[in-house]
């Protein structure tokens, strides 16, 4: 729920959800359309769908227990090496790292310096974020390194006079003004996609979202006309409301009946 996801909108949702779905088994048993009305509000429906899935193959295959091994974490649905990684650092307190955008920009800038032109790839930055990792301390270091890059070692504006790590920096002496000078040419460099460059209501994600609104809002198993969805979400110019609905039964989300669509 957290990922892409502030911590305000998830604290209330994570409770209901949880109170519905105590365990892995409850959450297999049930149809997805209760999933994904239960994600409502959270977007980024897809992963519902992936958690759903994942609950039915850890009942399936793992007995109902999640595994903490890193490859079968791997795996499962909707799980990959920074998935992986959290799940063992925070749910079962393993040396492992979850490498997020904020924690490889904290050590890039601690171990490297500035990260903008890069000093190390990817790989680099991992190993050194693993060297950095104080052994038995992987749920609090992880902790510890998100927040810092979320609040002071942050893309934009360091606030490197604050940051508790400043004297072991390689960046710091370069000063906030440098450092936020070559991040902010390298976000604007960067190219957005056209999606990205387009009001939020104006998104084939919002048009999405709000086709799963609509079905949320019904007794499960109701079948609604696309003619009656198309009048209800009022369709953006220049999307083609078939080819959407086609993206969200692959992604299992909705199925097409005769009478028009359902959840799944």
């Amino acid at each position: 729920m957290l990922q892409q996801t502030q911590v305000e909108r998830v604290v209330t949702a994570y409770a209901s959800f949880i109170a519905a779905y105590p365990g892995f088994e409850r959450l297999a048993g049930v149809a997805r359309a209760d999933v994904v009305r239960a994600w409502k509000g959270l977007g980024y429906n897809m992963r519902a769908v992936r958690l759903h899935e994942l609950a039915q193959h850890v009942v399936a295959r793992h007995d109902g227990a999640l595994p903490s091994d890193a490859d079968k974490l791997r795996a499962l649905p909707g799980i990959g090496p920074y998935t992986a990684a959290a799940i063992r650092a925070f749910a079962f307190e393993i040396d492992d790292v979850a490498v997020d955008v904020n924690l490889r920009r904290v050590v890039h800038r601690l171990r490297f310096g500035l990260e903008h032109p890069p000093k190390a790839n990817a790989k680099e930055i991992d190993a050194a974020a693993r060297e950095l990792l104080p052994q038995g301390r992987a749920h609090d270091w992880n902790s510890a390194m998100m927040d810092l890059g979320a609040t002071i070692c942050v893309a934009r504006a360091p606030k490197c006079m604050q940051c508790p790590v400043r004297v072991a920096c390689a960046a710091a002496p370069h000063g906030e003004a440098e450092i936020a000078r070559t991040s902010q040419a390298h976000l604007a460099a960067k190219r957005r996609s056209p999606q990205a460059q387009l009001p939020f209501r104006q998104t084939r994600r919002y048009v999405r979202g709000r086709i799963l609104d609509e079905l949320r809002a019904l007794e499960g198993g109701t079948v609604v006309p696309p003619a009656d969805l198309v009048a209800r979400i009022e369709l953006p110019h220049g999307y083609s409301f078939d080819e959407i609905v086609d993206g969200m039964e692959r992604d299992g989300l909705v199925v097409r009946d005769p009478g028009g669509i359902r959840l799944r």
